[in-house]
């Protein structure tokens, strides 16, 4: 598991060294427009990387602030797959609302890592204390959720309505 955090983290940070794509700034998402929850389990890691496009190293101060407001969205969309009968202590899905959750928790904590990157960057690219330790808590809770999200692949997903 150490090996696949580690990797999971060079593979994160990389996506800093990426080339260069210039974002402006966008009308905020909608729940709808942003959520990954449907479809099938697997694949939550890339669905979560085109909802969240570019570098850290090039987002704009206004597209940090959209991403920040996209997680925080998908942060509160989380208690709406528990109401709809989500199981989120499981390492393996038992339904497709559940598939949906760690999806959802996926796009959550990626889009928080991004977010967090670009404002690290945009600060030279010094991190603070707490910015550090928050970096490492996120990038263990994504290589977890990533890795109950690999358990269930091919399973139906099932997304939920949610307004933010």
């Amino acid at each position: 598991m150490q090996f696949f955090t580690l990797a999971l983290l060079v593979s994160v940070l990389g996506l800093a060294a990426a080339a260069p794509v210039n974002i402006a700034k966008r009308a905020p998402r909608t729940y709808a427009q942003l959520s990954i929850g449907g479809g099938v389990g697997g694949n939550a890691l890339a669905e979560a990387q085109a909802k969240f496009p570019g570098t850290p190293a090039t987002l704009s101060k206004a597209t940090t602030s959209d991403f920040n407001a996209d997680a925080h969205c998908s942060v509160l969309a989380e208690q709406a797959f528990l109401d709809a009968g989500a199981i989120a202590s499981s390492s393996r899905a038992t339904n497709g609302v559940s598939v949906g959750l760690f999806k959802n928790k996926v796009l959550k904590i990626f889009g928080t890592m991004v977010a967090l990157q670009a404002e690290i960057a945009q600060n030279g690219g010094k991190a603070s204390a707490a910015q550090t330790a928050s970096l490492a808590d996120l990038t263990s809770k994504l290589a977890v959720n990533v890795a109950v999200d690999k358990t269930n692949a091919g399973l139906e997903s099932q997304d939920v309505s949610f307004t933010c």
